[in-house]
């Protein structure tokens, strides 16, 4: 008599592992419709407040030594004068809590949101 290649405990073992990848899924797509909103800092004084959840159409805002990309959800750094770019490598930022500083320029976004906010361990 040949052994089943795939025993019941091995589906069962399966399902379960499944079940527990969509439970953790679950939160980070639900947490989409918060609302998020982003602060331009410049040398201390708040230069714009952005509400990201309600921007419809991409648009830039130019500061003297820097541009930053705003879109719907997500802003970033785009371009700025400093010599090593380490702000605009920082990418997009999308969720409460994130955080772009360009130092030469003096230039901090910080995003904040009616969700727990989640920062990472990722620097630059």
């Amino acid at each position: 008599m040949k052994k089943p290649f795939i025993k019941k405990a091995d589906i069962i073992i399966i399902v379960v592992l499944l079940l527990i990848a969509a439970v953790l899924l679950v939160p980070k797509y639900l947490s989409k419709g918060d609302k998020l909103t982003a602060q331009i800092i410049r040398n201390g004084e708040i230069i714009e407040t952005i509400d990201l959840s309600k921007v419809e159409k991409e648009y830039t805002v130019d500061l003297d030594n820097a541009k930053i990309l705003v879109e719907k959800n997500c802003i970033s750094f785009i371009d700025a004068d400093c010599p090593d770019k380490l702000c605009v490598k920082c990418g997009k930022l999308s969720r409460a809590g994130d955080t772009a500083v360009c130092v030469p320029t003096a230039t901090v976004i910080t995003l904040s949101g009616n969700g727990a906010q989640q920062i990472d361990a990722i620097s630059y």
